[in-house]
């Protein structure tokens, strides 16, 4: 069987410019097509796109919406022993520096403005918060312990340090002892027998000053002490509050809730001599541990004039 022959012999294609090339490939008059697609082609590829892109997103907010039903927004998913933090709180100091790589409160007795500002800065929503009396509730020592929901009011009551910009004026610093706050922990405190005997080793300045209490305050109390690390015969005097009240605990993120804190002043700074001062909590669930930071703070302290 002869083959087939077309009436028109093969024809070279047509040579374009490389413009021309471009602009036929925007749109080809011939086939309609604009970038290589028919406008079906195109409507098919969008409406893929769309369906696919639709589902990603709609995949998405349904985990997202799964995921949030397991959060609480009022207190933490893990807690306690099951939490990263754990249940043995850490101890916190104010005033800091503004830039937290600066460790060492370094200041200077004719300038004092630096660190009385930041002292204001934390003193602040004490004064400002606190006299919301609608917010709060007064406690005492016959509150058993805070309330989940309102918290109690703590008052400010400052004595030395309420002068000379805290005492860094007059090169007597004060500084400010809070325990950190860890959801849903209750101290457990010392009795009185306790602090009494000797395997407490507790310093004799504060174990004076506690038995010189009543026993219901004596026993519902988290208690600290600092002592000079390098012995530069440094004085540390409290302020007016020895210790922490139970009442403020548990913290259970109550709203305005304010960590309860003691007023230390430190006397008889050697000047241009960096003084160490470690500080630590006592309790009975409170673990000290050094390395870890647990139940205690370090901090240095240097007078230039």
């Amino acid at each position: 069987m002869a083959d087939k022959k077309t009436d028109e012999p093969y024809k070279r294609p047509q040579t374009l410019t490389r413009c021309e090339q471009i602009t036929h490939f925007l749109y080809n008059s011939e086939t309609h097509e604009v970038l290589g697609r028919t406008a079906k082609s195109w409507f098919q590829i969008a409406l893929f796109y769309v369906v696919l892109y639709a589902f990603l997103a709609g995949f998405f907010i349904a985990l997202l919406t799964v995921f949030y039903q397991t959060l609480n927004d009022h207190e933490p998913k893990w807690t306690m022993d099951n939490s990263l933090i754990g249940n043995s709180p850490g101890m916190g100091y104010r005033p800091t520096h503004a830039d937290p790589d600066v460790t060492v409160i370094s200041f200077n007795a004719k300038d004092p403005k630096y660190w009385s500002d930041r002292v204001d800065d934390f003193l602040g929503p004490y004064y400002t918060i606190a006299p919301k009396a609608d917010a709060y509730a007064e406690c005492n020592y016959g509150t058993a312990n805070a309330d989940p929901i309102t918290p109690c009011s703590f008052k400010v009551d400052l004595n030395k340090c309420a002068q000379n910009d805290y005492g860094f004026g007059v090169n007597k610093p004060c500084l400010f002892l809070k325990p950190n706050k860890i959801f849903g922990w209750t101290p457990i405190p010392y009795t009185k027998e306790e602090i009494e005997s000797e395997e407490l080793q507790m310093p004799a300045n504060l174990q004076a000053a506690i038995l010189k209490l009543p026993t219901d305050v004596i026993e519902k109390n988290i208690w600290v002490s600092c002592m000079d690390m390098d012995n530069m015969n440094v004085t540390l005097e409290y302020d007016t509050h020895i210790g922490f009240p139970t009442f403020y605990f548990p913290y259970a993120n109550q709203a305005g809730y304010l960590t309860p804190f003691v007023a230390m002043q430190i006397d008889n700074l050697p000047v241009g001599v960096t003084v160490k001062i470690s500080c630590r909590l006592w309790a009975k669930n409170i673990v000290v541990d050094r390395q870890r930071r647990l139940g205690m703070t370090n901090l240095e302290i240097l007078s230039n004039a």
